[in-house]
């Protein structure tokens, strides 16, 4: 049995409204590919290229994120 005789066992058993959705779902996966969102590649690469330009440096945070007193490393 191949997957689209799968995917057709598995919503017979469904409600119209639900094999609507499928439907949906089965369309939305179609644009996305076809917009090439989903471009295999490496993970972090597309980490780094979504955070270019973060400047991690000058984060703020608010003042209850902050340490009263700075730790001490010294023994």
């Amino acid at each position: 049995m191949n997957t689209a005789e799968k995917i057709n066992k598995v919503i017979q058993g469904l409600s119209e409204p639900m094999r609507h959705e499928v439907l949906d779902f089965a369309e939305f996966l179609k644009q996305k590919r076809a917009a090439g969102v989903s471009k295999p590649g490496n993970i972090a690469e597309r980490i780094h290229r979504r955070f270019a330009g973060l400047d991690a440096e000058n984060i703020p945070f608010p003042e209850r994120h902050l340490p009263r007193t700075p730790p001490s490393f010294d023994e």
